[in-house]
């Protein structure tokens, strides 16, 4: 499980009263049951109503894990959908093509998305952290080249490549990855 980040101060908050930091449970996989979604928003209807409508579903099928963060009344305020993929080798950057077979292995994430309420928290970098602690684990029992991500947006992009992912192709800024091999580093943690 990744360790919880330290949020850093923003300077609105070194200036005013110190907010308090929300009581948060870890990522865990959704149960519908107990985790409350309707409250959910991101600013986005898109991904709001995905979690509402979808998430269940699609976890359900096989088709993906949501991972979620709840507050101490499991309301979700964040949330990254997780789902084994593939890169075509012809469409692959060198180092991701380089000795991979064809398709590459890969976990794709989904969506990711935190509640406009968590703003400033850092709870983006856990949930990609948590992602990624995923695939590690993943990558040690299974072959799993790299984790793929779909920005929504140039702002997820810049997010995203500030974690050290790298842009999938050149054609499509949206699309990032990091290798498998650097996901410890990048966590912090021993391969």
């Amino acid at each position: 499980m990744t360790a919880w980040p330290t949020p850093s101060p923003s300077p609105a908050r070194l200036t005013g009263p110190a907010e308090p930091r929300p009581r948060l449970r870890r990522p865990e996989p959704l149960d519908p049951a107990r985790h409350d979604r309707s409250r959910f928003d991101c600013g986005n209807r898109v991904l709001n109503e995905w979690l509402r409508r979808y998430a269940h579903q699609n976890q359900r099928r096989h088709n993906s894990v949501t991972w979620v963060v709840a507050g101490e009344e499991d309301q979700v305020v964040g949330y990254a959908a997780l789902a084994f993929s593939a890169v075509d080798l012809s469409a692959a950057p060198a180092p991701l093509a380089r000795h991979a077979p064809d398709p590459v292995p890969a976990l794709l994430v989904g969506r990711l998305a935190v509640d406009l309420s968590m703003t400033g928290h850092r709870l983006g970098t856990t949930l990609v952290n948590q992602a990624l602690a995923v695939a590690l684990d993943a990558s040690r029992g299974a072959g799993l080249r790299a984790v793929i991500v779909h920005a929504i947006d140039i702002d997820a992009v810049r997010f995203y490549e500030h974690l050290g992912l790298s842009p999938l192709s050149r054609d499509d800024p949206f699309d990032l990855y990091i290798l498998t091999k650097d996901l410890a580093a990048t966590l912090g943690s021993p391969p």
